[in-house]
């Protein structure tokens, strides 16, 4: 695998250690495994489970001058391989060549005792998904296709049925603006009768939206739960929503950080599962920082949670075992907002050890499966805008940072003037999610995406719950961060390294800068916005 120095700043995480962008870069090649079919036999489809995904890249891994330089990729690493090129050359490594080849974009840990992304007995991976071997027909597509959608299908009777259900679902936007409730329950029981989780996505969507108020849904969500270790880090792991996400952020906060910090308070929204964070620990212990990271605690909100793969005690046994080899002073815990502010005073005033802090509010990610209230989200900015004003830091011109990771429509869908068109903008977002999926899963695994899309996509597809984050968002909400900070700037690096990680030349993926201060990174997909994350610092 190279030199003593490559395997000692080999990351074990799923994600990609970067440091701040002042320094000059080296590169390095990570190997990229990941198996994805350890779902239970209720979703296998026999025994033709071998992968036909190709491409796994290599990436460059950036580090500072001062620390051990980096070799580039070597010859027997697997760079953009296809799974027939695996095949032929398959130089250290020695899967199970006997018929079928038990491999998706990588393989898992079998040890419930070591962490589920570790590399003890196994190949890394990189934050680079593996891009996917498009059809003829889905390569010759060009990124600049604008999303829309009507997408004629092939047999008729299937495009009658399809432009029912657009003409329905538009008709029911249209019910609910006009506050005609008893026309858009009429309308959500025709959808019923059309629409069934085996269709295409748009029938995928209106079958969610339709079985919303029946609750037909929670027999299939409970028999996915019980894969639900597998699902979350297959889904983390193919789809680039999350890591894009988690990357940009952790740049973000890496690149800003004071060179003279000591310690770096780390204040986390929804820290969930916690695999955000290991990439970032081990980078700042070989900066010899000391690190404490806060995962908020929510004592009460409007939540359909999906359930966490650990509990927060569990999350924290984790990271603290993943530090200690790196000799790192860590820190995590978890408290209220409101203690958390009035802890933050009160340390303040004792004159104690000066913090530089980093919020980080991650929301509506598809591999979170959780849709949180708006009003909380508000709540977290403005406490960190008042801390960030007041805190004290080694330097006074850079006293912190906001990262902000959103997911789902909102940022798309806020301006809307009525339901029907906030309603339609809503269908768009989550159709080319689902498009994206549905383009990056092998076609045999089906019953396989249908876990993954009813664990981490469906929570966010609830009739009733669009209507409650419409009223939520005329209400209350209007987070408006460039009053009173400034945006961080997306670094060249940053935006080069996503692109590679979502192999941008060769998917429909694109990444791109957006902002007026260019400091949003945005992942979409055939130019409909999936994930953007956006720094701010005072």
């Amino acid at each position: 695998m190279g030199s003593q120095s490559y395997e000692v700043f080999q990351p074990s995480w799923p994600f990609h250690n970067i440091i701040n962008s002042s320094f000059d870069y080296g590169f390095m090649g990570m190997d990229v495994h990941a198996d994805v079919c350890q779902f239970s036999s209720s979703f296998s489809t026999g025994d033709d489970t071998t992968s036909d995904i190709s491409s796994i890249p290599c990436l460059s891994t950036l580090f500072p001058n001062g620390f051990a330089q980096s070799p580039a990729c070597t010859d027997n690493q697997l760079q953009a391989l296809s799974v027939e090129d695996f095949l032929l050359d398959n130089e250290g490594f020695d899967p199970n060549l006997n018929g079928d080849m038990e491999f998706l974009y990588g393989q898992f840990c079998e040890s419930e005792d070591s962490f589920p992304f570790s590399n003890e007995g196994k190949e890394l991976w990189s934050p680079s998904s593996p891009s996917t071997k498009f059809s003829e027909a889905a390569s010759a597509e060009s990124t600049s296709i604008q999303p829309s959608l009507l997408v004629f299908p092939g047999e008729e009777s299937e495009l009658d049925n399809r432009l029912t259900v657009l003409h329905l679902l538009k008709a029911y936007g249209e019910a609910m603006e006009n506050q005609k409730t008893e026309l858009a329950g009429v309308l959500i029981r025709c959808l019923r009768e059309k629409v069934s989780l085996a269709g295409e996505p748009l029938l995928r969507i209106a079958f969610s939206l339709s079985q919303d108020t029946e609750k037909h849904g929670d027999y299939l969500k409970q028999e996915s739960s019980n894969n639900f270790e597998a699902a979350f880090r297959a889904f983390y792991q193919i789809f680039p929503n999350g890591r894009i996400a988690h990357f940009a952020a952790n740049s973000a906060i890496l690149e800003a950080m004071p060179a003279d910090a000591e310690m770096i308070h780390i204040v986390d929204f929804d820290m969930g599962e916690g695999v955000q964070w290991p990439p970032m620990l081990e980078t700042l212990a070989r900066l010899q920082k000391g690190v404490r990271l806060t995962a908020i605690k929510w004592e009460q909100e409007n939540c359909d949670e999906a359930p966490l793969m650990w509990s927060f005690s569990e999350a924290k046994r984790r990271l603290v075992d993943h530090a200690r080899p790196f000799g790192l002073k860590l820190k995590v815990e978890e408290m209220g907002i409101e203690d958390l502010v009035s802890e933050i005073k009160r340390t303040k005033k004792r004159g104690g050890r000066k913090e530089w802090l980093a919020f980080n509010c991650m929301v509506g990610l598809p591999h979170m499966g959780r849709v949180r209230s708006r009003k909380l989200v508000e709540d977290f900015v403005r406490v960190a805008k008042d801390l960030m004003a007041d805190s004290v830091c080694c330097n006074s011109s850079n006293r912190g940072i906001l990262t902000f990771g959103d997911g789902d429509a909102w940022e798309t869908v806020r301006d809307c003037s009525g339901f029907a068109s906030y309603f339609e903008g809503n269908l768009m977002h989550y159709q080319a999610l689902l498009e994206s999926i549905e383009m990056n899963f092998p076609i045999h695994l089906a019953e396989a995406r249908m876990a993954l899309e009813c664990l981490f996509v469906t929570p966010f597809i609830s009739s009733q719950a669009w209507i409650q984050r419409w009223m939520e968002m005329k209400e209350c909400c209007n987070l408006q961060m460039g009053t009173s900070l400034e945006g961080w700037r997306v670094s060249n690096e940053s935006l080069e390294e996503a692109r590679e990680t979502v192999k941008e030349k060769q998917s429909l993926y694109k990444v791109r800068i957006g902002g007026e201060w260019n400091n949003e990174m945005i992942l979409e997909w055939r130019g409909t916005q999936l994930v953007r994350v956006s720094a701010w610092r005072n």
